[in-house]
């Protein structure tokens, strides 16, 4: 064959030769015109990989990447249907902020009445459902401002007791769209709305003792640098052995090899590794002479507090320093006087009792506060050294305060007006605690005439309020003692049960005698503090508690607003105005970053049309056919064909003397 065209009949052969010789050349000549008229009808010279092996790969490979731009193009048509729609709704929202923070202008100051305030405070009233209703909306089932999560019954924005409550995620959906890394596609309540701002981050390192079941990566290690596992050098006697711990995962680990190792090197039965108060300790019993180092350049030993001697004696290792996590175990803690049993928490008009009498492990006083369904969640914090509380209800007031005379929210370092909180928080951290300077701020008048002033300039957390309070009553000549105590003339502490001030006047009652605190010049602190107060002849004094914490969201700012209009507060209008003008701010940012993500998928939809073209065109140069060349092929197959037909035919027709001849 050349060219593709069968080679010429022999002219002298049998007649079954002939034959087969003819009919093979027909059958190869019909195939390639079946082959030609199939790349003619289907445009494709290769069908199958038998057709073209050299290019099957290639092709297939394209294929593939095409079939997998189809996806990529279809996610990005719904995630630029989805930041569409929420650059749209963010829109609205800061046409309802701004519309809020109008009506709170235009009811400062004279002109304004309360009834004129409580009509506008229905409108406001309305635009809080508005920006619910925005809030939940959804594309494709896939909420605007959800998140990752998917709410309840399709919402992430729900009332509840009375506020706001969100229950979507804080990170982002996000869809692969033929980038290195996918992109986020919608945004969250956090991001958008500020729905989980409210934190109250324990102040208390609740320092938890390693035990047996404690992991290696969750301690910090003697020296603050973790355990770097290796191997050690046991030594008894003056005969060594290393000790692998390099596959050690916990403390309990440690000990059962250092053990092993001790009892393999002949030590006395009773010389052993414990783990006492979270530190490793070493006893040499017998007359046995122990000790434990690092191989050179190790840090195992050091970092677990084991590079210890003993003779005869007891050797104790540095603290581990053990991370809190959620199977830390409470009986620790509670033996150095944590965790008596209860704390007290009030959401709103809501107040219940998380009880950690029965709780073994964080994980238990986590399962607690859920239990107590008031939109709050038990986290461990970032530094693995304490806990921090966070409320997902926008509009509600979270306190958090002790039981009967417990310690327990101090004891974690939860309670929300405790001896560490910082006068700056005050008030939702806007106006903090305003004492006037170089002036005394109030003056604390007794029942039994006695007076005295209070200064707390220099004060920043409540423990320095309460040392200015002593003093000032010591100094007036009274005998000063905490809440509770007996035989003094003046108590001054925190509330033993609930939140705030507590004041207590154990002297004489004279004639028309009054316990009270009178605020002195321009000062606001006692006011600040809860406890411009007038209790007549009541012996106990009780501030309120204005270190009250909430989540500064838009709702929260909206329903303050509203709730000020009603009650005709003017003061309390201003500061709703003033957060409303940050809120208008927050979602210009959260405006600007839905955009942003828009604009990269947009130009990623522009990228993945330039593509698809390039793909298809190779595509197209590895498997298409070029139909100009197969017609002419088939044409030429045709004449070939009609060529052998009239060769064979002859052929065929020859006598024996012809053949002779």
């Amino acid at each position: 064959m050349s060219n593709g065209f069968t080679s010429p009949i022999p002219g002298r052969t049998s007649t079954m030769m002939l034959s087969e010789m003819l009919m093979g050349t027909l059958r190869r000549t019909q195939q390639q015109m079946t082959d030609s008229q199939l790349e003619i009808s289907t445009g494709l010279k290769v069908r199958r990989p038998s057709d073209a092996p050299a290019d099957a790969s290639a092709i297939a490979a394209v294929q593939g990447q095409l079939e997998q731009r189809g996806q990529w193009d279809r996610n990005l048509s719904h995630a630029a249907s989805v930041l569409d729609n929420a650059d749209a709704a963010l829109g609205d929202v800061s046409g309802i902020l701004l519309d809020a923070r109008g009506i709170a202008s235009s009811q400062i100051g004279i002109g304004s009445d309360a009834a004129t305030r409580a009509a506008e405070a229905s409108v406001i009233d309305g635009q809080v459902r508005g920006l619910l209703e925005i809030a939940n909306r959804k594309v494709a089932g896939v909420p605007l401002f959800g998140g990752r999560g998917s709410g309840e019954n399709g919402e992430v924005f729900t009332s509840f007791m009375g506020g706001v409550r969100y229950l979507g995620a804080t990170e982002n959906l996000t869809t692969h769209v033929g980038l290195r890394e996918p992109v986020e596609i919608n945004s969250n309540g956090q991001e958008a709305f500020g729905a989980l701002s409210a934190r109250v981050v324990g102040k208390v390192d609740l320092d938890p003792a390693a035990t047996a079941d404690t992991r290696l990566s969750d301690l910090r290690g003697v020296q603050g640098e973790g355990v770097r596992r290796g191997e050690v050098v046991l030594t008894v006697n003056g005969e060594q052995m290393n000790v692998d711990l390099r596959h050690a995962d916990t403390a309990g680990d440690v000990l059962t090899r250092l053990n092993t190792a001790l009892a393999d090197l002949g030590a006395d039965a009773g010389s052993q590794f414990h783990l006492v108060d979270g530190r490793f300790q070493l006893t040499a019993a017998g007359g046995d002479d122990i000790a434990t180092a690092d191989l050179s350049g190790g840090h195992t030993a050091k970092d677990l507090g084991i590079d210890l001697a003993a003779a005869g004696s007891t050797a104790t290792g540095g603290d581990l320093d053990a991370k809190l996590t959620a199977l830390s175990s409470l009986d620790a803690m509670r033996a150095d006087g944590v965790l008596d049993g209860q704390m007290k928490i009030t959401m709103g008009a809501t107040t219940k009792v998380a009880d950690f009498s029965n709780a073994k492990t964080v994980r238990d006083m986590v399962n607690e506060i859920d239990r107590l369904n008031m939109g709050l969640r038990l986290h461990i914090s970032e530094d693995g050294r304490g806990l921090t509380l966070v409320t997902d209800v926008s509009g509600l007031e979270l306190s958090i305060g002790e039981v009967a005379g417990g310690s327990t929210a101090g004891d974690l370092g939860l309670r929300t007006f405790g001896e560490q909180t910082e006068l700056a928080d005050f008030q939702f951290a806007m106006r903090g605690v305003n004492p006037e300077a170089g002036k005394d701020d109030f003056a604390v008048h007794l029942k039994d005439g006695t007076v005295f002033n209070v200064n707390i300039d220099g004060a920043v957390v409540v423990a320095d309020v309460i040392e200015k309070i002593e003093q000032a009553a010591a100094g007036a000549g009274l005998s000063v003692g905490r809440p509770g105590d007996a035989g003094t003339d003046f108590n001054i502490g925190l509330a033993t049960e609930g939140n705030g001030l507590q004041l207590e006047d154990q002297t004489t009652p004279a004639p028309d005698g009054r316990f009270r605190i009178e605020q002195l010049g321009q000062s606001l602190a006692a006011l600040d503090l809860g406890i411009a107060m007038d209790v007549g002849d009541e012996s106990v004094m009780v501030g309120q508690d204005k270190a009250t914490v909430r989540v500064e969201s838009v709702f929260t700012h909206l329903m303050h607003l509203r709730d000020s209009l009603r009650a005709d507060d003017e003061s309390g209008i201003v500061i709703a105005a003033d957060r409303l003008e940050g809120d208008i701010d927050k979602i210009t940012q959260a405006r600007a970053q839905v955009g942003i993500r828009g604009q990269q998928i947009a130009n990623q939809q522009e990228r993945s049309a330039e593509l698809k073209i390039a793909e298809h065109i190779l595509l197209s140069d590895l498997r298409d056919a070029d139909l100009t060349e197969s017609i002419s092929r088939f044409m030429q197959l045709q004449q070939q064909l009609e060529a052998s037909l009239r060769s064979g035919s002859l052929g065929m027709q020859m006598s024996l003397l012809d053949f002779l001849r």
